[in-house]
């Protein structure tokens, strides 16, 4: 694979990891004042989710910035 097509894949990982985070992070506080009866599956899922947002979002801002790194070698 091209480093000049390699730069693209990156950027596109990176800038869609974020708003996972994001939504990762928003579903694991909402479930800690959620009431009711929720399957185990969505509690066990709420637990991970709120356990590796900060994980995900930094590896977004990691291959966000080798992304960007790359592509202005390239140029």
């Amino acid at each position: 694979m091209k480093t000049k097509q390699l730069y693209k894949y990156f950027l596109i990982i990176g800038g869609s990891m974020i708003p996972l985070s994001i939504i990762m992070f928003v579903f694991g506080i909402s479930m800690f004042t959620a009431r009711g009866n929720f399957s185990s599956f969505v509690i066990q899922l709420s637990q991970f989710c709120f356990i590796f947002w900060k994980l995900i979002l930094a590896l977004g801002i990691i291959l966000l910035i080798i992304g960007s790194v790359i592509k202005k070698r390239n140029v």
